[in-house]
């Protein structure tokens, strides 16, 4: 916390903190208080380094990867655009961004790295404000928050982050000194970024992956199939990360051997056995047996020796089939331990089912809960709460075993259950869930709940929407002053907002008035943040005045502060919602209100920068009545022992018998209208198509029942029923029907009986259809090239789609201000053709010339299978030639010299014809080099070539491999 702010915290549902620079908010477990700090920015201290708390455990050598790597250290140095590495769930993406910035740890570098899975954007930017700057209990306003982030020199690390286009804008904008690195499922950057798509394993890494996790042992042996059925597996518990298994090295594989392996050397670990799989991923590969050497049935013992051929021909099919994902081919490989390789290479999903079914007691009831939120990173404290589980300690047991087995993968905070896992057998129902969770945050540590905000967002989701909502308004009463408190400020609004929702059709009406005005509250900060509020009163604004002079935080708070606000208790708290006038206080208040006695009086304001508190008053959405005069017997909240502002012309003692005539001594509003009188009043009487209005009924008695529907153009229909308050008042937030026409319309608040409705009327009018035209879109691109246009122009909300020539190439929705971001690729035939963005009319539309070029041809110069240079002769044509010493080939002992060519080739992607060089001998004597033909077929993400080339003195005989970029 700054110097000059310091907390006072009785428990952990209690505690101050500053929003931006003015706003102090203090939550209790029954109220929030805002009182207001005066003074310029409070300091705040930059770690030497950031906080290391998420980062990941160290993940080795990744299998088939290097490719990837490099691609991503190389745009990374140039310090500036951010990278986002898509794809599937399981392919390996969090290890790649692990083993990133890890090295990157390594070499010296600031690491912040922190999951976003199923987190607000505004969290994640404030805990890596957290990360970066030692200063709990504040958050900074966004141009302050963007400057001292603009100071932090760090690689950041998103894992999983999968926030919108503008939110990843937000991001961006906010960590303006970082390099940015994140992963997700889809495609976020457009053209001010560098965007790695991660697909499947090659073939020869998926199989050594496939037999390193399938015999972790060091003889490589296969564990028997009378093993225990139930734990199937006897790995290691320790974390293995996707796409990897152990520290397996990557060898190349030389074109120029006869084929046969050498005997592998037995490890005692198990980097060892995944040397092991690496050789026995080269012999699946090769032919039995080869010109001038020995059958593989010579070959020592070591892994070969388990597989069958059948085996083998099992694990190549396994991964073809599953097209080399890593964590299908992980979950089949710790099957096959127990239940055979054939068995389980059958079918790539048999191993998640048997996986699955095998689950009993806390491991299945650990998965059921993971089950319910997919995507959901689950704290080890929260999962105890929601499966049931005695202790954290016992959860994590379960995911230990749930992470051996494949089942589950950390993430940030928590685990998630591995994407497309079946769900385990049970019931899981949120209402459950959501009572279970409640009372675990009645006693869980501020951290614990912070750490699992998202879980608490995620089960209030699943119990509204299974309408369980009395579970789920007493989950959110328990979770809105924790989260924020914490300043998960995202988190918090999205539970106020079910928590609203949950409270409302629960009928719990005073729970609905919390929310109501938490939320008034948030969003009243989070406006004078941005600048877009009026006046001096900060956040108090949304919530109810009382009291003037010093703050109640005196002792907390050091420095100049103007106590403004405070929240009171559940009955005080809705008064401010409907809009209710409070009398002044005073000492014979009722208890239940809560007055802020000034522990030190502050300097007093100069009204030129401040308005008087007296003139601030709740938001009753009705214009505010500046004299108070001009409202004959409005009686404002003002300071103690302060008269109103009066007219020195108006008879004063009139208007107070006209007051006691209208009131009837029952010290109502004149403004709130007496039951028996039902009204009802828009917030827009005029709007346009498209638009929404609110309806307010008033007059109704407490705890009716009133029905809200519309009329008009021949057609009606109800908009929703709600309950009147104390007051009876009933709010409708949007009164307009989806889709509605122009045209003039009623509005009806419908009580308990016929004569108890009141009517507005309503008049739409049509919406002047926007000129729909490009913001951004180019005119040239290379063929499948990334094409993003953006446009402009259309309604919120609105379909538009993009088109080249006659096919659909992407699809998206407006924003809110009507502007589309559209992200496809470029057709592979070069062309002309026309660009087109469509709304949800043919009118709708703009279209613009793209001319399509054609890809230039793939550059395969560089160093290919760790031992081949290829080197660009023209033409077309290539020339590989061995790098580093000469080599001696172990089946004839004959040598291949360093430098020496051994493949020609030339022609256009993705096949090319030429020839590579073939040796006979024996014994490293009569040593005979012989060129054979070769074909060789680049892959389609450019950086694998597989080799296929008949023995020129077997005709015939033919051998196949797969050199991969270096």
């Amino acid at each position: 916390m700054p110097d000059d702010v310091r907390m006072s915290i009785g428990g952990d549902n209690n505690g101050a903190v500053l929003i931006g620079d003015h706003n102090i908010f203090q939550y209790t477990e029954q109220r929030t208080i805002v009182t207001e700090r005066e003074g310029g920015p409070v300091p705040v201290r930059k770690r030497e380094h950031p906080d290391p708390r998420w980062l990941p455990e160290s993940t080795g050598t990744l299998i088939g990867r290097d490719h990837e790597l490099a691609r991503i250290r190389g745009w990374l140095a140039e310090r500036g655009a951010p990278v986002l590495v898509y794809g599937p769930p399981g392919i390996g993406k969090s290890a790649v961004l692990t083993r990133i910035a890890l090295d990157a740890l390594d070499a010296g570098e600031d690491v912040v790295y922190l999951s976003g899975a199923r987190m607000e954007t505004e969290d994640i930017v404030q805990e890596l404000f957290e990360a970066c700057y030692d200063s709990p209990g504040y958050l900074p306003p966004p141009k302050r928050l963007r400057t001292l982030m603009g100071k932090v020199r760090a690689l950041v690390v998103i894992d999983g982050y999968e926030g919108s286009a503008e939110s990843l804008e937000h991001l961006l904008d906010a960590t303006p000194g970082a390099t940015l690195l994140l992963s997700s499922t889809r495609r976020l950057l457009g053209a001010e970024g560098h965007v790695l798509p991660l697909a499947g394993l090659a073939e020869p890494d998926a199989i050594a992956l496939t037999i390193a996790e399938a015999t972790p042992d060091r003889a490589g042996t296969l564990a028997t199939t009378d093993a225990d059925p139930r734990r199937p597996g006897t790995m290691p518990t320790s974390e293995t990360d996707l796409g990897r298994a152990g520290t397996m090295p990557t060898p190349g594989t030389d074109l120029g051997r006869a084929g046969t392996m050498p005997t592998p050397q037995a490890a005692p670990d198990r980097a060892g056995t995944a040397e092991a799989a690496s050789d026995l991923a080269d012999a699946l590969l090769m032919p039995e047996t080869h010109p001038g050497g020995t059958g593989a049935s010579e070959v020592g013992p070591g892994p070969i020796d388990v597989l069958s051929e059948e085996e083998r021909a099992a694990i190549r099919e396994l991964c073809r089939a599953a097209n080399g994902h890593p964590r299908t081919l992980l979950q089949a490989a710790v099957l096959m331990r127990t239940s055979g390789v054939r068995a389980v290479a059958a079918d790539p999903d048999t191993a998640a089912r048997a996986l699955v079914a095998s689950l009993d007691g806390d491991r299945s009831a650990a998965a059921r809960a993971l089950a319910a939120l997919p995507g959901v990173p689950v704290p080890a404290p929260a999962l105890a709460a929601l499966a049931g589980l005695p202790s954290p300690g016992e959860a994590e047991s379960a995911l230990v075993e749930l992470r051996r087995l494949r089942l589950a993968e950390r993430a940030g905070p928590g685990h998630v259950l591995a994407g497309g896992t079946p769900v385990p057998r049970g019931r899981h129902e949120a209402a459950g869930y959501a009572t279970r969770l409640g009372a675990w945050l009645r006693t869980a540590p501020r951290a614990d709940v912070t750490a699992g905000a998202a879980v608490v967002v995620a089960v209030l989701r699943a119990a509204v929407s299974e309408e369980a909502y009395d579970p789920a308004r007493a989950l959110a009463r328990a979770a809105a002053p924790l989260l924020g408190r914490s300043l998960r400020w995202g988190a918090w609004g999205q539970v106020l907002a079910l928590g609203l929702t949950a409270a409302s059709n629960a009928g719990a009406d005073d729970d609905a008035a919390y929310f109501e005005s938490e939320e008034k509250a948030r969003k009243r900060a989070l406006g004078l943040l941005l600048g877009l509020g009026g006046g001096g009163a900060g956040a108090a604004g949304a919530v109810t005045l009382l009291g003037k002079g010093g703050s109640v935080f005196g002792s907390l708070f050091s420095g100049p502060t103007v106590a403004v606000a405070v929240a009171t208790t559940v009955a005080v708290t809705a008064a401010a919602v409907i809009g209710v006038r409070l009398a002044s206080p005073s000492s014979a208040a009722d208890p239940s209100t809560v007055v802020v006695t000034p522990a030190a009086a502050g300097p007093q304001l100069s009204s030129t920068t401040r308005p008087p508190v007296g003139a601030l008053r709740p938001d009753t959405g009705q214009p505010p009545v500046q004299n108070p005069a001009q409202n004959p017997g409005w009686n404002p909240v003002q300071d103690p022992g302060r008269n109103p502002v009066q007219d020195p012309g108006r008879d004063t003692a009139r208007d107070q018998g006209r007051n006691q005539d209208q009131n009837q001594g029952r010290g109502r509003d004149p403004v709130t209208p007496r039951p028996g009188t039902p009204r009802l009043a828009l917030t827009d009487t005029e709007i346009e198509t498209g638009g929404s209005t609110g309806a307010r009924a008033t007059g109704f008695e407490a705890g009716e029942r009133i029905t809200f529907s519309w009329a008009g153009r021949g057609s009606g229909g109800e908009l929703g029923v709600r309950t009147a308050d104390g007051q009876g008042v009933a709010v409708l937030p949007d009164a307009v029907p989806a889709g509605i026409a122009a045209g003039q319309y009623t509005i009806t608040a419908q009580g308990a009986s016929a004569d108890r409705r009141a009517d507005a009327a309503l008049t739409v009018r049509e919406r002047p259809a926007p000129h729909v035209t490009f913001v951004r879109a180019p005119s040239s691109v290379q063929a499948e090239a990334a094409i993003e246009v953006v446009a402009e122009g259309f309604d919120a909300g609105e379909s538009v789609r993009l088109t080249v020539g006659d096919a659909t190439v992407a699809t998206a929705t407006a924003d809110g201000s009507g502007r589309v971001t559209l992200r496809g690729d470029a057709p592979a035939n070069p062309a002309q053709y026309r660009l087109t963005v469509t709304g949800r009319a043919a009118d709708r539309s703009a279209y613009k010339e793209l001319t399509v070029t054609p890809k230039p041809p793939p550059d395969l110069s560089g160093r290919w299978g760790g031992y081949l240079d290829f080197r660009d002769v023209g033409g077309g044509s290539y020339e590989g030639t061995r790098h580093g010493p000469d080599w001696v080939e172990p089946n004839s002992g004959c040598t291949y010299p360093s430098g020496g060519p051994e493949v020609h080739l030339s022609g256009q992607a993705p096949t090319y014809q030429g020839e590579i060089r073939w040796i006979y001998g024996t014994n490293g004597e009569n040593c005979d080099f012989e060129w054979g033909a070769a074909t060789f077929t680049l892959g389609a993400d450019g950086n694998t070539l597989t080799v296929r080339s008949e023995d020129p003195r077997d005709p015939g005989h033919w051998r196949s491999a797969t050199l991969r970029r270096n």
